[in-house]
């Protein structure tokens, strides 16, 4: 089973298609990659996908992470924090205690426009997945 799977059979969260194409993007090796970079940095693990999230996903019909007034669609983005614990958590990272400080405010470079704070993780615990990190040459490379 892969995350994704095992996340909703886990999970109270409807497996609608807008929100399992979130929990893929978000469990992507690329992303997962980035967000480990970013806890090991001490920044919310969303930092370095939250725009390319918003801009892909903000205004999806079934999964809306967009807001237009107070609290609007808070339910959403606050589930996109449970499936990146969820994720993280098969990593070995687990949420830095200690609630909502000023470590767990997403910086402004992240560029996010729906999403202000978010948790910060760290490595505590044997992992289920690793993540390889691999340069290839590219065939098609011309040198000159």
């Amino acid at each position: 089973m892969d995350i994704t799977n095992d996340f909703f059979a886990r999970s109270k969260i409807e497996p609608n298609q807008d929100a399992q194409d979130i929990m893929n993007f978000l469990s992507s090796s690329e992303n997962v990659n980035k967000m480990i970079v970013a806890s090991d940095m001490g920044l919310p693990a969303i930092t370095p996908v939250v725009a390319e999230l918003e801009r892909r996903f903000e205004d999806c019909k079934l999964f809306p992470l967009n807001h237009e007034g107070k609290n609007q669609n808070a339910a959403n983005r606050q589930n996109i924090g449970r499936m990146i614990k969820f994720i993280m958590s098969y990593y070995g990272y687990i949420p830095i205690a200690g609630g909502l400080s000023e470590r767990a405010r997403i910086p402004k470079f992240a560029n996010s426009k729906h999403f202000s704070t978010a948790a910060v993780y760290r490595k505590l615990q044997v992992a289920q997945y690793n993540i390889k990190v691999e340069s290839i040459k590219n065939s098609d490379w011309i040198k000159n």
